[in-house]
C-alpha cells in the first residue's frame, strides 16, 4: 500500500493505491497535519509508505522573492568576478578537488557580524567535487543562524558556477519552511518520500538539503497520474484546480522536461515538467461579468465568493451546494465561453489530438474544450485527484555527480570526498568507471530503504574522462559522471 498526497493551491488530494484506489480530498484550509489526521483514520501511515507533493513553499517565496533577504557567500577562487552575486570571501577549492586556499575565518566573522539577513547560501566554486570549504563555513554560520537557514551549494549539484549560486540562493530562502513542513509530516507519516518536480520520488534528507527539488512538482503529479489511469503515452493533460489550469505534454509516457528553469530572473539548476497554466480555476472570481485572475471561495462550497463553479452551477450543473450558486444571477454563459476559449486556444498553440481532463471540474468544461480545439478526449476514473495517484505510483530518482581521479585517489560524490573505488595510478577503463558509479547510486538508494523493484532505469546523463599524463606516463584517470535513477511509474 502507497499513500499519495499531493498539496495544491486551493485543496490537498489523497490516494491509497493498493489493490484498488481510494481518494480523498480536503480544503487547504485545514492544512496538510488535517489531511495526514484524516488519511491516519483509515491507515497506519507510520506503517505505509508515503509520498507527499507540494509546490507552495516555492510559489509563496517567488511572490515575495526580495522580502526574504539572503546573506550569499561566495567563493569563487581567482578568475571571473561574481561580486554581482554576493559577497567574496577567501578560500578556493581548484578544479581536481584540491583545497588550494583556506578560508578566512575573522573574515567570515566579520561579515556575519556586519550584514542582516533572513538565511545564508554559501557557494564554493568547485564544491561539487569537494565541498570541504562550504561545510567549514557551515560551522561557522551556524553561530550566526539555524542551520534550517543555511543552504550549501554542492547539494544542489551542476558545474554551472552562476546557476548553482542562484539555485543556492532559493534554496536558502525556501529550506526552513521545508524543514518545518517535513517536520510536521514526520510526526505522522516518521520518514517519507517527496514527490519531485521531474517526477521521481526521493527521501525526505535529500529535499531537506536541495529544496527547489520541489519545483512545478504538482503539474509532473498530476501528468503522471494522468498516465497511470489511462495508459495513453502522448497526449495532453488538462489540470483544471481551484486557482489555476496546468497543461502538461505526456510524450512517449512521461510529462516532457525542461532544465535550468529561472526564477525571479536568475537561472537556476531547477529540472523539471515543462507545463504552461492559465490563471483560472474553479475558484476564480467572477466580477462584472467576466473572470478576474483572483480567486475566493465558493459559494457552493460554504464561502462568499462568485466563482467559476457556482456560474456552472447556474449553467445547470450540479457541483456542491448548487442551490446556494443559483442565488445570484449573471451573464454565465459569457463566463464559461470565457475560460472555455482561452482554455481550448492554449490547447491549439500546444498541438496534439487527444487531451486528458483532470481535476475537480473535468467533466462539467473538458468536453467543450475539446470540441472548441477539435480533438478527442478521455476523462480518466478518479480524475479529480489524478495528482495524488501520480505521487502514489511514481519510483524513485537519484541524480548523483561523481568525480573519480585515480591519480590522486579519491572520489567525490555530490561533493562528499570518499576513497576511490580504484587502485591509486590504475587506468580503469570506462565501463568500469560506469559500473562503479552506477553501485553508488545504488547504494546511497538502498541506504534511503529503497528496494531494486523500486527503482527506475540508471543510466549516465553526462559522462567524459581522460588519462593523466606525466613525464611521458600515464599517471592515471580522471572521470565526470552525471548518473541518475530515472523516474518512473510503478504498476506493480
Amino acid at each position: 500500500m502507497i499513500i499519495g498526497i499531493d498539496v495544491g493551491g486551493t485543496n490537498t488530494d489523497a490516494a491509497i493505491v493498493s489493490d484498488e484506489i481510494r481518494t480523498l480530498k480536503v480544503s487547504n484550509e485545514v492544512g496538510i497535519g488535517g489531511v495526514l489526521k484524516e488519511v491516519s483514520k483509515e491507515v497506519d501511515l507510520k506503517n505505509e509508505k508515503v509520498v507527499v507533493s507540494t509546490s507552495w513553499p516555492l510559489n509563496l517565496i517567488i511572490s515575495k522573492f526580495s522580502e526574504y533577504h539572503t546573506l550569499s557567500l561566495v567563493i569563487p577562487g581567482p578568475g571571473l568576478n561574481y561580486s554581482d552575486f554576493g559577497i567574496i570571501l577567501k578560500g578556493y577549492v581548484n578544479h581536481r578537488g584540491d583545497v588550494v586556499e583556506d578560508i578566512d575565518r575573522e573574515e567570515i566573522e566579520r561579515v556575519l557580524q556586519e550584514n542582516k539577513f533572513d538565511n545564508i547560501a554559501i557557494s564554493s566554486k568547485f564544491s561539487v567535487r569537494n565541498g570541504h570549504i562550504e561545510d567549514q563555513i557551515l560551522e561557522i554560520a551556524r553561530k550566526y543562524a539555524d542551520v534550517k537557514k543555511i543552504a550549501l551549494s554542492h547539494y544542489a549539484g551542476g558545474m554551472n558556477f552562476p546557476a548553482r549560486i542562484n539555485t543556492t540562493v532559493v534554496n536558502a530562502k525556501i529550506k526552513e519552511t521545508v524543514h518545518n513542513l517535513t517536520e510536521l509530516i514526520r510526526s505522522y507519516a516518521g520518514d517519507f518520500y517527496y514527490f519531485k518536480g521531474d517526477g521521481g520520488i526521493v527521501p525526505y534528507q535529500i529535499v531537506l538539503e536541495n529544496p527547489s527539488e520541489l519545483y512545478n512538482s504538482s503539474p509532473a503529479a498530476v501528468a503522471l497520474g494522468a498516465r497511470y489511469l489511462t495508459k495513453e503515452e502522448d497526449a495532453l493533460v488538462v489540470d483544471i484546480g481551484g486557482t489555476s489550469t496546468d497543461f502538461v505534454e505526456l510524450v512517449n509516457g512521461m510529462p516532457r522536461i525542461v532544465e535550468g528553469i529561472d526564477i525571479s530572473g536568475r537561472r537556476t539548476l531547477i529540472r523539471c515538467v515543462d507545463s504552461i497554466s492559465i490563471p483560472f480555476g474553479g475558484d476564480s472570481l467572477v466580477e462584472d461579468g467576466k473572470l478576474i485572475p483572483r480567486h475566493g471561495k465558493s459559494f457552493a462550497f460554504g464561502g462568499e465568493s462568485f466563482t467559476l463553479t457556482d456560474a456552472l452551477n447556474c449553467a445547470g450543473n450540479e457541483i456542491g451546494n448548487y442551490r446556494t450558486s443559483r442565488k445570484l444571477e449573471c451573464d454565465v454563459e459569457s463566463v464559461i465561453d470565457q475560460y472555455v476559449s482561452l482554455a481550448a486556444s492554449t490547447v491549439e498553440s500546444i498541438g496534439g489530438d487527444t487531451i486528458i481532463g483532470t481535476g475537480y471540474l473535468a467533466p462539467y468544461l473538458i468536453p467543450e474544450i475539446a470540441k472548441r480545439a477539435r480533438v478527442r478526449y478521455i476523462i480518466p476514473e478518479h480524475y479529480e485527484s489524478a495528482n495524488a495517484v501520480g505521487v502514489a505510483v511514481s519510483k524513485i530518482s537519484l541524480t548523483l555527480y561523481a568525480r573519480i581521479d585515480t591519480e590522486k585517489g579519491f572520489a567525490a560524490y555530490n561533493g562528499n570526498v570518499e576513497d576511490c573505488p580504484f587502485r591509486t595510478a590504475s587506468l580503469p577503463d570506462d565501463e568500469q568507471i560506469l559500473e562503479k558509479v552506477e553501485e553508488k547510486i545504488v547504494e546511497i538508494a538502498r541506504k534511503f530503504g529503497a528496494r531494486d523493484e523500486e527503482l527506475g532505469s540508471i543510466k549516465p546523463v553526462y559522462f567524459h574522462s581522460f588519462t593523466v599524463v606525466r613525464g611521458g606516463m600515464k599517471r592515471g584517470i580522471i572521470a565526470d559522471v552525471v548518473m541518475q535513477i530515472e523516474p518512473g511509474i510503478r504498476y506493480d
